[in-house]
């Protein structure tokens, strides 16, 4: 009866113990919305390193509302190493962003990170399975793969938006843009992070594109132009 006793006691430890760790971690919240929408012709394949996102856009913001944006540069380093620096902020990869973490560093107050991938012929896969573009291959969304400096219970709202369709067709898995902030907390220090990218081939003629272009300061010009005459000229025939 004791041995019984006992070993119901060292479970319910061992649960209240697993439950205030469940707690304590980082609270990740992944969604994903249309956003403006984007097309590419062809990928280039489905492995994508650190130095095949040169370009990308990564805009830093902070606790006095001001924001920072710097180019990626895959230049540097080894041949699959990338990164950003920023005013007293990093963000950096070496290796396949499927498997190797994303590493974002800062000693200022941070609100939200947002990867704009488009400058960059970057692309988030966050879909596996058979629900895939083609040559895009497993995808995997956002990860915390080591949590650092995030507080206990932090909560880290991710957004992928911007969607882009291959060759015309929408398979839900490729997007442009990911947008990370901390629920309205502050966060300094250092978290890393999966996840998956790949490529679109722009050597090949094939450049990200929206599918409703906006139209130039020209055309519109023209249409306001036009809209004018045809004002005038019913004011003129009711005249």
């Amino acid at each position: 009866m004791k041995g019984f006793n006992r070993k119901v006691v060292i479970g319910l430890g061992l649960a209240a113990a697993m439950a205030g760790n469940a707690y304590a971690a980082p609270i990740v919240n992944v969604v994903n919305s249309d956003g403006d929408l984007y097309n590419t012709e062809m990928l280039t394949g489905y492995s994508t390193d650190g130095s095949l996102m040169d370009g990308m856009e990564v805009t830093t913001c902070f606790a006095s509302a001001a924001c920072e944006t710097v180019a990626f540069d895959g230049t540097v380093g080894s041949s699959s190493y990338g990164e950003a620096i920023g005013s007293g902020w990093s963000l950096s990869i070496n290796g396949d962003t499927y498997s190797s973490p994303f590493t974002f560093n800062s000693v200022q107050d941070v609100t939200s990170i947002v990867l704009n991938g488009r400058p960059g012929n970057t692309i988030f896969d966050i879909l596996g399975g058979d629900f895939r573009s083609p040559d895009s291959a497993q995808g995997k969304p956002f990860q915390l793969s080591n949590s650092g400096d995030l507080a206990d219970g932090t909560t880290v709202n991710v957004e992928y938006s911007d969607k882009l369709s291959l060759d015309g067709v929408f398979y839900d898995d490729l997007f442009t843009t990911m947008a990370i902030d901390f629920g309205g907390s502050l966060f300094s220090g250092m978290f890393s992070f999966l996840s998956d990218t790949d490529n679109n081939n722009f050597a090949a003629g094939s450049p990200i594109t929206p599918t409703n272009p906006v139209p130039e300061p020209g055309t519109l010009a023209l249409l306001g132009l036009g809209a004018l005459g045809f004002g005038l000229r019913r004011r003129s025939i009711k005249a």
